[in-house]
């Protein structure tokens, strides 16, 4: 057996203690790296005043405060929608979407906001009063000459400024910008007269929906809200704000959760103006289900705008 001389040893052993220790500076500099990659990926909190004051309590719905929302002229002139929410939808930033509605709905899924909207004509009078949840009940008061609300609206320089007061359910007063889409977008009283989406546009493709879908399947297995954001149509200016909402992240930890796995997208249904998805899997807790995913068009962007569970 050759031993090798003692000098030759004590190099070999240095040599490999070098390596060690660079071996160890390269893994600190690179977990530093990462860490400052974080710190600099991280948003800013985004606030701004809130531009609704009210609350509603329904025992479907459950009781909360709320705090934002938006305005727009409805399809055809004929009133002003007047949405409102129970968490911040970044409102402010949806002024140049093309589909403000569009893009609040899904901002209000991907929060599971609370929500109470009238259509208010130019006397300040809406036919009718609803409320639901994004993924819970839902009411719709459409009394004859809305006896159970009173609400009236002012409409100056492209603002709106009124109230809405339910005898028995809540109120709400409100201070919006009037936004003006560049698609016809439907109310929720338009949803009960089966206007759901614009039946003008082609029908939507297997192939387009699919591709829609597994872009926010992707995101959302990643824990990628930005991606998720941008798979949606928003701009960068848009997601930065978005992220920036007290409590957005944990909101969408619950929101990806109801994408399942595997989540291979099965059955598809196009229709003019809409198209949907079904998958089959399981969620995070291995609860089975069967949802289905439905799209709407942004232009040339598909939105998702709602999430049906069907627990198996």
């Amino acid at each position: 057996m050759h031993i090798a001389p003692l000098p030759v040893i004590v190099a070999v052993a240095t040599a490999f203690i070098l390596a060690g220790c660079g071996n160890e500076e390269a893994g600190a500099a690179k977990e530093a790296a990462v860490a400052k990659q974080v710190v600099e990926e991280k948003p800013a909190p985004y606030t701004y005043p809130a531009p609704v004051k009210g609350h509603y309590k329904e025992v479907n719905i459950g009781e909360f405060d709320l705090v934002d929302g938006i305005a727009y002229t409805a399809t055809g002139n004929a009133g002003t929608v007047v949405y409102v929410t129970n968490k911040p939808i970044a409102s402010p930033m949806l002024a140049d979407s093309a589909c403000p509605m569009t893009m609040a709905r899904a901002l209000s899924e991907l929060r599971d906001a609370r929500y109470v909207e009238v259509t208010l004509d130019g006397k300040g009078l809406s036919k009718y009063f609803a409320a639901g949840r994004s993924f819970g009940g839902s009411s719709k008061d459409s009394s004859p000459g809305g006896r159970y609300w009173q609400s009236r609206i002012k409409r100056d320089a492209g603002r709106a400024t009124g109230s809405v007061v339910h005898r028995t359910d809540g109120h709400f007063d409100f201070e919006l910008p009037v936004y003006t889409p560049q698609v016809n977008e439907f109310s929720e009283g338009d949803r009960s007269d089966g206007k759901r989406y614009d039946t003008t546009l082609p029908r939507l493709t297997e192939p387009a929906v699919t591709a829609a879908y597994n872009a926010l399947h992707a995101a959302t297995r990643k824990k990628d809200l930005k991606a998720l954001l941008a798979a949606q149509g928003f701009d960068k200016q848009q997601i930065a704000a978005i992220r920036g909402l007290d409590g957005i992240e944990a909101d969408f930890a619950v929101y990806a959760d109801r994408f399942l796995d595997p989540g291979t997208p099965g059955d598809f249904t196009g229709r003019p103006g809409t198209g949907y998805v079904r998958t089959d899997g399981v969620n995070s807790k291995g609860r089975k289900f069967a949802n289905y995913y439905h799209f709407a068009p942004c232009g040339t962007q598909l939105v998702l705008v709602s999430i049906a569970e069907n627990p198996q």
